[in-house]
C-alpha cells in the first residue's frame, strides 16, 4: 500500500525526534510510536531494527548495551540508543523537507479544492 511506504519513509524522522528527547530501546520505541500517533504508525520490531543498524552505520544514533533485571529475576542485556550529533543534522534535514513536502500537498489539495467548480475533468493529452 502506498500508505505503508509513506509511513516508512517518516519512520527515520519520527525516531530521531524521538531520540532527541530520550535514550531509548528498540521495543519501547516501536510501543511509543504507536502511542503517540494514535495507532497510526505501527511499526515491526523486525523492521525497525534494519533501520537503527542503518542509522548507527550512518553515525546518526549509538547504542550501548544496558543490563537489566526482568521481573523472573534474570539479567538480560538490552541495547539503549542515542542520538549522536551528526543525527540532531539528519533530523533537522528530515523536518524541513517534510515541511516542504508537507506544504507542496497543501498546495496541491488547495488550488484543487478552489478550482474544483471550474473544471470537470482533466484536459491534458
Amino acid at each position: 500500500m502506498a500508505i505503508d511506504t509513506f509511513k516508512k519513509g517518516s519512520i527515520e524522522m519520527l525516531t530521531l525526534l524521538i531520540m532527541r528527547e530520550t535514550d531509548i530501546y528498540g521495543y519501547q520505541l516501536v510501543h511509543l510510536l504507536k502511542e503517540r500517533s494514535k495507532g497510526i504508525i505501527t511499526v515491526q520490531e523486525g523492521s525497525l531494527y534494519p533501520l537503527l543498524y542503518r542509522m548507527v552505520d550512518a553515525g546518526y544514533i549509538s547504542g550501548r548495551d544496558e543490563t537489566v533485571e526482568t521481573k523472573f529475576g534474570r539479567r538480560r542485556t538490552r541495547v539503549v540508543y542515542y542520538m549522536e550529533p551528526k543525527g540532531i543534522l539528519r533530523l533537522e534535514q528530515l523536518e524541513k523537507e517534510y515541511y516542504e513536502v508537507q506544504e507542496g500537498i497543501e498546495n496541491v489539495f488547495r488550488y484543487s479544492q478552489e478550482h474544483r467548480s471550474e473544471s470537470s475533468g482533466w484536459t491534458g493529452g
